[in-house]
């Protein structure tokens, strides 16, 4: 005859088990409101006849209404402004 070895048996905790996916819920909250308030941000890109950064900071501010975070030129005679915009969603 065989005999068929199952192991010791286990028995559940519940007390713990509900611990463990309350710990669980509280975490996927935390990380889907993070998620939420998440920023959406995009570069645009713009070709000045001269590109200095204050004139560049100007031009940001004028067409994107004070919604960016980060300007900067790309070359100085017909460069490029590059202007980071960021909303938050």
């Amino acid at each position: 005859h065989y005999i068929l070895f199952l192991g010791p048996r286990r028995v559940w905790n519940s007390s713990m088990d509900k611990r463990s996916s309350i710990a669980c819920f509280m975490v996927m909250l935390v990380l889907l409101g993070s998620s939420m308030t998440a920023e959406n941000c995009e570069i645009k890109r713009d070709k000045m006849t001269l590109c200095i950064k204050s004139e560049c900071l100007y031009h940001c501010q004028h067409r994107w209404y004070y919604k960016i975070t980060q300007y900067w030129c790309d070359g100085v005679v017909f460069g490029f402004c590059n202007c980071k915009i960021c909303i938050v969603a």
